[in-house]
């Protein structure tokens, strides 16, 4: 089975068997503090903004 992956690997395919999880996220890069904060507010104004987009349209529109 070790042999089957080297050779999967030298040939730059992508089995299922060629790929785990360990492989693909070798290379990641650690998740800073600040990164976490901007997606959490980004969610927040698009929240907040989809409430005002639906409170300006008028629902006799959407009847």
């Amino acid at each position: 089975m070790a042999e089957d992956k080297k050779q999967c690997k030298t040939e730059s395919s992508l089995s299922v068997d060629s790929l785990e999880a360990h492989d693909v996220l070798e290379g990641a890069e650690p998740w800073e503090p600040i990164e976490t904060k901007l997606v959490l507010w980004s969610f927040a104004i698009a929240v907040v903004a989809l409430l005002i987009g639906l409170w300006f349209v008028p629902t006799s529109i959407l009847h």
